[in-house]
């Protein structure tokens, strides 16, 4: 109360003093400074406080901010409306931005399989692991930002803004605050926020520059010493001393432990401040992003708080001559002159340029720039790519900052689902490390049933679109036998081996050819009893063969996983060559089993395509639909079956996911089949879904049909279906589900959890 008495005294006083004055110029106005305080996402409470102030016709005449606050007001300096920013804000994508991800589809082929697949990514060095210096590098923070300051390109001076603008970083060599006043705006903003542990610090001269909140939070003085007269601070951080209650969460307490020091001395910067706005946002916290439009009107709502306060100012104001302003005219395509591309210790100059697919002498929107920077980070071999706009004498000199990444790394999941059971896995990278241009990827699935999987690849150019492959897989799996009725009878432990190598070919991120040779080895063993029950003379029982494979893939999905839009199109071929039997017991007992490994015909042509495609139907709603079919021109051996059923996260090498079913559940030799899903996003990280399947499979080869007289009746037309609950957490997909099929009659129950292999 005291402070709002001494505020309209300050008030009255100008106003006398005002009068005194035949006629009050713009000079004379008293300045208004506007202190937007961090807070991470309760920072977006800024906006609300902001549309009040416009609705009043208060326009401050310089801003300062931290973190959040910097961001916002930074973008409102520049000329963006408190209308513009709630858009922004709303539009956003905050999983991608707060996640560094990029596309799937802008992801090179060879690294779709492993990209966001691990819960911990350490970069391998000669001592050791090393940890990451934070959880976001910020690649799509500057992306963001970027796009959003094309307009201002050229003006490097704050006080040329529409609003002279500073804002606060924290330097962490010399332990003081470092006041931006010139620069790159996007780099003053991206240093401003840089929380630690949360985002990735940002190297500045000499300086290691981290979030403005650490050392001050409040930046009042700051804002004084650009000549403001009264300052109005909005504070989205503590309202008060920090209290239990206040450490809620893990970004609560990185937040808080960032910003000890600040808390106490905003105490100072409270007291300096004349109109005071601190919205209740006690029910949310720094990582609440997703949750803006709720925190925008408790900006509002506090700013409303402070309206007779606010409107004395704006009636106090309006004595005096309005300045001119006019609304900066944005950008949205720029025409590039020339392309730099900052120095490189590993990687060519010519790579960045031929992989990114920008040239000089073209235009560029926003949309294209930051695709190409994702096809340059989709190659693995740079943690992240910023780029900087330069005026040139025709257009715009577009410099490329790649960061490379670390050569070697090593990488961490776990997993778990009720057919295979517990999983760590394990993944070693070496990108460009034994030779120029090559990859090689080593994986372990540690477990009861354990999965290693080897691939090198030696790309030749620099576009890296035609090379050599080798990849190497071993599987050991549970192979399950049923009654009719659905019960389980035993199984085959069984061991695959595959190893394949040859030429590719990668036009584009998109789609890759591969052709070349391959061998590969099935045997089963007694595992859950059932050779045991035919006959115990048997340790041993498989066939190996080789021949000639030919492999195209097309995917465009938009994630890893809970993918929303992109369809992918997957066609294989294998033409044997040669097959051998592996045998080890008596000779009765192979006479028994010799249908298991009985080759028919060895010369035959074997094929399988797959097509899944991706609608987004509501906001909240996605459709997928999924065809697939295999055959071969000739009856196939037993081993060279088709394995139809259970999840997509539980599928192995030869598996073909089917809803209803649990894995393996049906061998045959031919089939087609049609599924649908529908998924509901119920929260934000929690979604429903229904699938649906019809099926049509023979172990005969020349009986697959689907007339009416071979219906289900006959059991050939198998349909299923699954109802899915799931939940994208921090160690990966979570899914809880329920399925049942035709096939059997039987109910199936499914639980996964974590990344699969």
């Amino acid at each position: 109360m005291l402070k709002t008495y001494a505020f309209l005294i300050l008030l009255l006083f100008i106003f006398v003093n005002g009068k005194s004055q035949t006629t009050p110029t713009h000079e004379q106005r008293p300045k208004i400074g506007l202190v937007l305080s961090g807070g991470g996402a309760k920072g977006m409470a800024h906006i609300g406080v902001l549309k009040v102030l416009e609705e009043l016709n208060i326009r401050p005449d310089y801003i300062a901010g931290t973190s959040m606050g910097s961001i916002m007001g930074g973008l409102y300096a520049i000329g963006y409306s408190s209308a513009e920013l709630d858009s922004i804000m709303r539009a956003i994508d905050w999983s991608r931005l707060l996640s560094d991800r990029i596309p799937l589809s802008e992801v090179v082929p060879e690294e779709k399989h492993n990209y966001n697949r691990f819960l911990f990514q350490f970069e391998l060095t000669k001592i050791g692991p090393l940890m990451p210096d934070a959880m976001v590098v910020g690649q799509g923070i500057l992306e963001e930002m970027n796009s959003l300051t094309w307009h201002i390109v050229g003006t490097n001076n704050f006080d040329d803004f529409d609003i002279p603008f500073r804002c606060v970083a924290s330097d962490l060599i010399s332990g003081e605050s470092y006041v931006f006043s010139s620069g790159n705006l996007v780099n003053a903003m991206r240093a401003s926020m840089a929380i630690p542990s949360m985002f990735s610090p940002v190297h500045y001269n000499s300086m290691l520059l981290v979030d403005g909140g650490v050392l001050d939070n409040i930046p009042v003085q700051v804002c004084r010493d650009m000549g403001a007269d009264i300052i109005i601070t909005v504070n989205v951080g503590f309202r008060n001393k920090p209290s239990i209650d206040d450490f809620q969460s893990i970004s609560d307490i990185l937040m808080g432990s960032a910003m000890i020091t600040s808390n106490y001395a905003s105490e100072k910067s409270l007291d300096d401040t004349d109109i005071l706005i601190a919205p209740d946002l006690s029910n949310y916290n720094a990582a609440s992003f997703y949750d803006g439009p709720a925190i925008i009107e408790l900006g509002e709502i506090a700013a409303r708080e402070r309206y007779d306060e606010l409107a004395s100012l704006s009636e106090f104001l309006s004595l005096y001559p309005k300045k001119e302003y006019v609304k900066p005219k944005l950008i949205d395509e720029v025409f590039i002159e020339d392309i730099i591309v900052d120095d490189l210790k590993y990687m060519d100059k010519d790579f960045v340029l031929g992989k990114s697919g920008l040239e000089k002498g073209n235009h560029y929107s926003k949309a294209q720039i930051n695709e190409a920077l994702h096809r340059l980070v989709g190659t693995r071999y740079f943690q992240n790519v910023n780029y900087l706009l330069d005026k040139g004498e025709r257009g715009y000199v577009l410099t490329l900052l790649p960061t490379e990444a670390y050569r070697s790394k090593y990488n961490f999941a776990v997993h778990y689902d009720n057919s295979y059971k517990v999983a760590a896995i394990f993944n070693f990278a070496f990108r460009n490390k034994i030779i120029r241009g090559s990859n090689l990827s080593l994986s372990l699935n540690l477990s009861e049933y354990p999965i290693l999987h080897g691939e090198f690849i030696d790309y030749r150019g620099n576009n890296q679109m035609v090379g050599n492959y080798l990849k190497t897989t071993w599987e050991l799996n549970s192979i399950p036998y049923f009654n009719n009725d659905g019960t389980d009878i035993g199984g085959f432990n069984q061991n695959y081996f595959s190893t394949e190598g040859g030429v590719l070919f990668t036009p584009n991120t998109k789609q890759i050819v591969q052709g070349g040779f391959f061998y590969r080895r099935q045997i089963g063993n007694s595992g859950r009893g059932l050779l045991d029950v035919l006959t115990d003379d048997v340790s041993k029982i498989g066939n190996h063969w080789w021949g000639l494979s030919l492999h195209y893939n097309k995917n465009s999905f938009d994630k890893q996983f809970f993918v929303t839009k992109g369809s992918e199109f997957d066609l294989s071929f294998e033409y044997p060559l040669g097959f051998g039997t592996i045998y080890s017991g008596s000779d009765t007992a192979f006479v028994q089993l010799n249908d298991l490994v009985d080759i028919p015909q060895e010369k035959y042509l074997k094929g399988k395509i797959t097509w899944e495609k991706y609608h987004p139907l509501y906001p909240k709603i996605s459709l997928s639909y999924y065809l697939a079919a295999g055959g071969a021109t000739e009856k196939l051996g037993n081993t060279q079956y088709f394995n139809i059923g259970g999840l997509k996260s539980t599928a192995r090498s030869l598996d073909i996911p089917f809803p209803g079913m649990i894995h393996k559940e049906v061998t045959a030799q031919q089939f087609v089949m049609a599924q649908i899903h529908v998924r509901y996003q119920v929260f934000n990280k929690l979604f429903l879904q229904a699938s649906g399947g019809a099926m049509n499979y023979d172990s005969e080869f020349e009986y697959l049909s689907f007339s009416p007289s071979r219906g289900i009746a006959a059991n050939q037309i198998v349909i299923g279906g699954n109802l899915v609950v799931s939940h994208n957490s921090i160690i990966g997909p979570i899914e809880l589900g329920y399925g049942r099929s035709n096939l059997h009659h039987k109910g199936r129950w499914f639980f996964t959890a974590g990344f699969p292999f």
